[in-house]
């Protein structure tokens, strides 16, 4: 999906609100500003937003090597999740559908995102999570997914933020031990890297990168990764970000993106409620 002109208001806010956190000094912040708008000046359409955020982290990696910005972030999401992650497998094992409950948790997980709301409170995030149990879901579309996970050989699971990715282990350990976890190859907002894997919970899954810092998966930035996803029967694709990147720009194996609607912009794309569990399959023949 490429960018949207009503995008712009969101990644120029986080671009700002970005380089006021990395350097008190405004000289710096117009310098970091002045590198991303030239960075797109001459190709500013052709970018999804995730690629044209992913210019800008490019930058601040640049200008500050050592800086993990959303560190804190990803550190406190994911002790939040490892704390809740009890209660929520025992809703998953009390379930009449294993599988469903797996998954509306996991879609559920997704809510926790400081780059599309960066006043995002993980106090609220338990209670949003559980909630999810009652929220509708497109039951054909879960159904197909089940039906196709059952059926691959070889299944890529790419995730997304902290926290989240705690959560997705719900589902994970319903994908009877066929599944490789990929994580963002750089930090990049508060996306799951190699880093927090273990701290995830997650170090008992074979695990892959994408080799860059898209938050999401940039055919341009990491052709290598495009090629794991073409090895793979099934791509399980979590987040905004994935969707925003793939949507329309992956035409190999079927793919499922599995995400919160959490943005004007997709929600006018898809023409659905804010805040919808959304799971959307493509390339299915």
């Amino acid at each position: 999906m490429l960018v949207k002109f009503d995008c712009y208001d969101c990644i120029l806010s986080q671009i700002v609100r970005i380089a006021r956190d990395m350097s008190s000094d405004d000289n710096v912040r117009h310098d970091m500003m002045r590198k991303f708008l030239s960075a797109i000046e001459k190709n500013v359409c052709r970018f999804t937003p995730p690629e044209m955020a992913a210019e800008f982290y490019d930058i601040c990696r640049r200008m500050f090597p050592d800086k993990d910005h959303f560190r804190e972030e990803k550190l406190k999401s994911t002790e939040l999740a490892v704390k809740i992650y009890p209660e929520l497998k025992k809703i998953v094992n009390a379930s009449t559908d294993p599988f469903a409950a797996a998954l509306k948790l996991a879609i559920g997980g997704n809510i926790i995102d400081f780059g599309v709301n960066p006043d995002f409170d993980l106090s609220n995030a338990d209670g949003a999570i559980r909630d999810v149990i009652n929220m509708p879901v497109d039951e054909n579309a879960a159904a197909e997914l089940k039906k196709r996970i059952d059926a691959a050989g070889k299944i890529l699971y790419i995730m997304d933020n902290c926290g989240e990715a705690v959560i997705d282990r719900l589902l994970l350990e319903q994908l009877s031990g066929k599944v490789t976890i990929a994580v963002r190859g750089l930090p990049i907002l508060n996306d799951i890297t190699r880093a927090e894997i273990i701290p995830s919970g997650l170090g008992d899954f074979p695990a892959v990168d994408t080799g860059d810092g898209t938050p999401g998966v940039s055919p341009k930035r990491s052709p290598e990764f495009i090629e794991v996803m073409r090895s793979a029967d099934l791509i399980i694709a979590k987040g905004q970000g994935n969707f925003e990147s793939l949507e329309g720009n992956f035409d190999g194996k079927p793919i499922f993106f599995l995400f919160r609607a959490k943005c004007p912009v997709i929600e006018k794309y898809l023409n659905v409620p804010h805040g919808s569990m959304q799971i959307i399959g493509k390339n299915l023949f």
